[in-house]
């Protein structure tokens, strides 16, 4: 009986470090078929529109593909030419920070018996720190940007031909399940739904926080407002830290470019308010319970994502941990491992 229990646990840890290996090394060729296969399920009903009114299946899936990719590079080129205006009035914000930071070490000087000297060695160990942290992020997200927006030609051939010969992978699916208890098909369909389902509800919520953001920033006159607007909403696709840092731009350009503390304290009710109405109504009623995964497993999600894919694992972790999910519900063996990650509270798998 120990035998068999300690057999089990090396199988699950062999699995566990060849499933990490494996991610790891193969993290390009695997993101360049993930990708496509997510963005098939999304447009899936839009080619079988096409394909209805008489459209061919290599047309038809050419055409979707090509929509999808117009959009994120439509999204993908706003954000640039923003950004490059705004890159132009970083000197005159280096010049306001550095006013900000002398008045601060004076007062502290004056207040708190602490030299300034003391307050430069102090500041230039935090800026250090903020640095290396910020530079590693940055490093990150650009080159995953840079690895998609290489790989995007590929990405978009393999999401054609994924959508031409969909039929293909139906029969392979029906054929491998063939006299098993579960079907392969039937779990894929699960999946694309989810997909679908998740997919849209975070893009109607990105729109709806680009929208409220970008209004509250107005209303204050914050520069660059649509900007930052749109940007804090994008960067909620990475959960949980994703607000935190759409937060902090605006914040600092309020800080910056205002004399009074009214005006940070505004974006922070703003932003505050946005995240609110997202977490507690928003998401709930558009995204609802289509990934159905705790809290608990959503962050180990997430951060066994960050340490194996970057970036791109943090975006992708949810959405592929869910599916990971209807697997195990789908297949009796792994039951538990599905009620471990969901939310509900009842057992239903069979033992």
């Amino acid at each position: 009986m120990q035998q068999g229990a300690l057999q089990r646990y090396v199988n699950l840890l062999l699995a566990v470090v060849l499933t990490v290996v494996v991610l790891h090394y193969g993290q390009r060729l695997l993101l360049v078929l993930i990708v496509p296969s997510i963005l098939a399920f999304l447009l899936l009903p839009f080619v079988r529109i096409l394909e209805g009114r008489g459209v061919p299946r290599w047309l038809a899936s050419t055409l979707a593909s090509f929509s999808a990719i117009l959009v994120v590079a439509g999204v993908i080129g706003f954000l640039g030419a923003r950004f490059m205006s705004f890159r132009d009035e970083l000197p005159q914000l280096q010049e306001k920070l550095d006013g900000r930071i002398d008045k601060a070490q004076e007062f502290v000087a004056d207040h708190l018996s602490i030299s300034t000297g003391e307050q430069v060695v102090w500041i230039e160990d935090q800026v250090r720190n903020l640095g290396e942290a910020g530079g590693k992020l940055a490093v990150d997200l650009f080159s995953w940007t840079g690895a998609f927006l290489s790989d995007v030609v590929l990405i978009g051939i393999i999401l054609i031909l994924m959508l031409m010969y969909r039929d293909r992978f139906r029969q392979f699916l029906d054929a491998i399940s063939e006299g098993k208890e579960v079907s392969a098909l039937e779990i894929v369909d699960r999946i694309a739904e989810l997909t679908r389902h998740y997919l849209r509800g975070v893009g109607l919520v990105i729109l709806i926080l680009a929208v409220l953001n970008s209004v509250g920033f107005l209303i204050i006159g914050l520069k660059h407002a649509v900007l930052l607007g749109i940007t804090a909403a994008l960067l909620t696709i990475i959960p949980y830290i994703g607000t935190l840092i759409g937060g902090v731009l605006p914040l600092a350009v309020a800080f910056l470019t205002k004399d009074s503390l009214a005006y940070p304290l505004a974006v922070l009710g703003v932003v505050g308010l946005a995240q609110f109405l997202e977490g507690n109504f928003i998401t709930p009623k558009v995204v609802g319970s289509s990934v159905s995964l705790n809290p608990l497993a959503s962050i180990v999600a997430l951060v066994a994502g960050g340490m194996v894919w970057g970036i791109a694992g943090m975006v992708l972790a949810i959405p592929l941990t869910g599916m990971f999910k209807v697997v195990c519900d789908a297949v009796p063996q792994l039951n538990p491992y599905g009620y471990l990650l969901g939310e509900k509270t009842d057992r239903k798998w069979r033992s």
